[in-house]
């Protein structure tokens, strides 16, 4: 259970990262990138939650302990989904250009 739950978040981190990739391609070729940034926003701010969340439970009850790295990390990455715009905003950005 605990490999296929790594399997998972591993794979979903290499979307994001392709994801990520493919929207700096685009601004680097200078196109109108702001609904594939959006994307990348509202992805990753979710996939960080997410990925940090199933690493809190692979640490058990030593996940909640403010001693451990993976908490603090798990305690930033509730910004992530936040700071420079809402998900739901970004998700309206895209849908607008779609």
């Amino acid at each position: 259970m605990v490999r296929q739950r790594l399997a998972d978040c591993q794979t979903r981190i290499a979307a994001g990262r392709q994801l990520v990739y493919h929207a700096a391609g685009l601004d680097a070729a200078g196109h109108d990138c702001v609904q594939e940034v959006s994307m990348v926003k509202a992805y990753c701010g979710e996939l960080v939650n997410s990925v940090l969340y199933d690493c809190v439970q692979f640490h058990g009850g030593m996940g909640y302990m403010r001693e451990t790295p993976v908490e603090r990390m798990s305690r930033d990455a509730r910004v992530q989904a936040i700071g420079g715009g809402a998900s739901e905003v970004m998700l309206e950005e895209v849908a607008k250009r779609m």
